[in-house]
């Protein structure tokens, strides 16, 4: 039977597994063996066929639980809001605000809060908890905190109901060595701005509840289900007794008011605002549209509304700041006040925390919205130090983004057009969104910005002192760096000498390697040194040499070609016109590299450069050799014109480099005077 007439046969409706069993087993051991091995392999296929399919689906199964998971946070939203509106529904059906369930025994009201007081004790950070008068502790207890979506374990917590509010504090790892202090506190969220949701048992996950408050979700898990049961019960039933007491308080305010202006005298002649709490209350309530204020927030920062919420905050900080008695009901308002204060401010230094991709996308703009806002709020020192780190943010992403290919001058060039450049356009933007505060703030963008070059130039010294390039392309990547700091001169920031200092060293090492390296191909250069004029096989190269001199700075250098027969020659050695190529090379990239502190260096290699040019004339000269065979007047001719046109062109580009003619040059002057003397007394002496 084949493997499909087998699927076949057995996902039939009248598939009979005796009969199947019987007819395998008439064929013997032979039988039942190829029936297991058949049975096996179509139970590989489908275990194969199976995988396929999930890894087809893979996607599909990860959006369709994303969705769930999305489904499942409205459902709970709609739960709490049909919960809400249920609640509204009962108190407006009650006759009378003031019932027993809403009614809070004194006495144990008073134990509560002496309770509170205990208990803060053993929490870090919560004093401005207790300020809020008519504040008492409900119910508290540990409880874990869980991943929402990963359900993995968190931190330990001690979670603490309020009459008002639910405040939250993590425990603390060295609780033995602190004293009392056992907690630290973590956020106090209003009951107002919360919704309680149950969480079935799942695996490993038993026993938990989520606390949705905007804009965050956050998952806890009891100790055991009758811990549970009583934290849902308990936010339940105190959610609703601060409900009917802000409805009461509310019904109350708006009777007072209306008895005051039906009042015939208006205010009472004798009033005096220290006797009466009600009516600095009335006073603040009365002012349009503040007592929704909290909520407008919500909405504001819901919205991304930033500058609105911070322009409503501003406006009731100075409504607050005119009434003169703080009762406990505007102290409860200034605290819901505050909380949407705290809330705006994490959710402004997100904006700042945003990934790179994001702020690149966004520009500029965002982050100095953010900023503005956060000065605003009086945080000045924290967006200036969010500010900053987001620029660096951008800096690190954008050098990352950098490939390094091809030469290692253009991949140096590249770095610095972006580090350079970003730092520039930081200066900008931090002038622009501390205009106020920038002088008193500018310091710390100093200590930034020598942080960030420390960084840049790890990198930078890694391409280019790490990978053993010629003098010629260090010099060039030094010299693209120093030019680039230059710009950050037009906002202020000169960072030239810092960057020097940094690579101090490794130039330095640099420096004498190279004048090393030098010194060497020029001794080997001068052995092979034969001292005649120097011949070209054809009129192309003799042109393209006559075009690379010219080019360089040697105008005179078709004055000694020659023509003999079909012989192209210049009266020059070999020798004599590559040290006059690798010689102005090797100088210019000297300068290049040269700096206060390593001036010395380049002097020293000037001088030992020459000195071995000239001792090489030298012993020239005085060489039997060449005197029998009549070579001096040839290697006078190319020491004349090394001194007069090559050292000529040395010394006008280190003057124009440094500022100031070379004493070492001077120096080799006299040394080629003293050749011509030295060569006619040597011959006398041998004749």
């Amino acid at each position: 039977m084949e493997g499909s007439s087998l699927l076949e046969a057995l996902t039939s409706e009248n598939f009979d597994l005796e009969k199947y069993v019987n007819t395998l087993t008439v064929e013997g051991d032979d039988g039942l063996l190829e029936g297991r091995q058949k049975l096996q392999a179509l139970g590989d296929e489908t275990r194969r066929a199976l995988k396929k399919n999930v890894y087809e689906n893979y996607l599909k199964f990860i959006e369709a639980a994303k969705e769930i998971y999305i489904l499942e946070g409205e459902m709970y939203q709609l739960n709490h809001m049909l919960t809400e509106q249920k609640n509204v529904m009962e108190n407006i059906m009650e006759n009378s605000i003031a019932s027993d369930k809403i009614e809070v025994d004194p006495t144990d009201e008073q134990d509560s809060r002496k309770n509170l007081a205990f208990l803060m004790e053993k929490v870090e950070g919560c004093s401005h908890v207790m300020e809020v008068s008519g504040r008492y502790l409900v119910h508290d207890g540990d409880v874990v905190e869980i991943e929402p979506e990963s359900f993995s374990l968190l931190q330990k917590c001690h979670m603490f109901l309020l009459n008002d509010s639910l405040m939250l504090a993590t425990w603390q790892p060295n609780a033995n060595k602190r004293g009392p202090i056992k907690y630290k506190f973590q956020a106090l969220y209003e009951l107002d701005s919360l919704a309680v949701v149950n969480v079935r048992d799942a695996g490993h996950v038993k026993n938990a509840f989520k606390v949705l408050m905007f804009p965050d979700t956050r998952m806890y898990q009891a100790e055991n289900p009758k811990a549970k049961r009583q934290w849902l019960e308990y936010l339940e039933e105190v959610k609703k007794k601060k409900a009917a007491k802000d409805k009461a308080r509310r019904e109350a305010l708006a009777a007072a008011e209306r008895k005051e202006l039906a009042s015939p005298e208006g205010k009472n002649p004798s009033y005096n605002p220290f006797d009466s709490e009600a009516t600095a209350e009335g006073e603040l309530f009365s002012m349009e549209g503040l007592k929704e204020v909290p909520e407008d927030l919500d909405v504001l920062i819901a919205q991304r509304d930033f500058e609105g919420a911070v322009d409503q905050i501003e406006e009731v900080n100075a409504r607050l700041s005119e009434v003169m008695v703080k009762s406990p009901v505007l102290r409860e308002y200034s605290s819901r006040v505050d909380h949407r204060v705290k809330q705006l401010t994490d959710i402004l230094m997100q904006e700042l925390l945003a990934p790179p991709e994001r702020t690149m996308r966004s520009g500029t703009n965002s982050a100095r919205t953010a900023v503005t806002q956060l000065i605003r709020l009086g945080k000045s020192a924290q967006a200036c130090r969010l500010f900053l780190k987001n620029r660096d943010i951008v800096i690190r992403y954008n050098m990352r983004q950098l490939k390094i290919e091809g030469a290692t001058s253009l991949y140096i060039r590249r770095l610095c057009e972006v580090f350079f450049d970003t730092l520039k356009e930081t200066c900008k933007e931090f002038y622009k969104a501390f205009p106020q505060q920038f002088y008193g703030c500018f310091s710390g963008v100093i200590v930034w910005a020598r942080e960030e070059l420390e960084s840049f130039v790890e990198v930078y010294k890694r391409q280019v002192f790490g990978s053993k390039s010629g003098i010629s392309a260090i010099a060039d990547c030094v010299y693209i760096a120093r030019t680039s700091c230059t710009k950050l001169q037009e906002v202020g920031l000169d960072l030239e000498f810092m960057f020097n200092s940094l690579i101090h060293e490794d130039v330095e090492r640099s420096i004498e390697e190279h004048i090393h390296n030098f010194l060497d191909s020029c001794a080997k250069r001068a052995e092979s040194d034969d001292w005649q004029p120097k011949h070209f096989q054809s009129k192309s190269k003799l042109n393209s040499l006559l075009d690379s001199m010219i080019s360089a700075g040697f105008t005179d250098i078709e004055s000694h070609v020659s023509h003999e027969s079909d012989k192209l020659y210049i009266s020059l050695t070999e020798h004599s016109l590559t040290f006059c190529k690798s010689g102005i090379t090797f100088l210019e990239d000297l300068l290049k590299m040269s700096q206060p502190s390593v001036q010395y260096l380049v002097d020293s290699g000037i001088q030992k450069m020459w000195s071995c040019l000239v001792l090489h004339i030298e012993n020239s000269l005085t060489s039997v050799v060449n005197i029998k065979e009549n070579r001096n007047k040839f290697i006078l001719k190319n020491a004349s014109w090394l001194e007069e046109k090559v050292l000529a062109v040395a010394e006008a580009r280190y003057m124009d480099s440094v500022g100031y003619a070379s004493t070492e040059m001077k120096h080799v002057h006299r040394s080629f005077g003293k050749l011509k003397s030295l060569a006619m007394a040597y011959q006398a002496e041998l004749v």
